[in-house]
């Protein structure tokens, strides 16, 4: 469903390639808020450019390419600081400070921007 969202909103030929995504260390994802992580790998794999291993990318996407807000936002920043992340690709800054610099991004396609 992701990469035929790519294909249609981002126009990227992805359907002539083969594309596994592989979680490392036994997590399992059990909701959607990674989805933005995925659509990031994807989309950096595909450009050829890294992602900074301090940024992490936070969000629910929808099938018309909208990212939304997901759940505990705050408390996930909060962890992300603690391992190091500077930098967070999320729909909502939230309310409070988090020592995070936070990039707001309503879709999919306004996330190219920060690659």
């Amino acid at each position: 469903m992701l990469l035929a969202l790519l294909e249609k909103k981002l126009d990227l030929p992805l359907n002539a390639y083969d594309v596994f995504i592989n979680i490392s260390g036994g997590i399992k994802v059990k909701e959607s808020s990674a989805d933005l992580a995925v659509i990031a790998s994807i989309i950096s794999s595909f450009r050829n450019r890294p992602i900074s291993k301090e940024s992490v990318f936070i969000g629910e996407v929808s099938l018309t390419g909208e990212i939304k807000d997901v759940f505990s936002i705050d408390t996930r920043l909060k962890e992300a600081k603690s391992c190091g992340i500077k930098k967070a690709i999320i729909a909502t800054k939230p309310k409070g400070t988090t020592g995070i610099k936070c990039f707001e991004v309503d879709e999919v396609s306004k996330m190219l921007e920060l690659f």
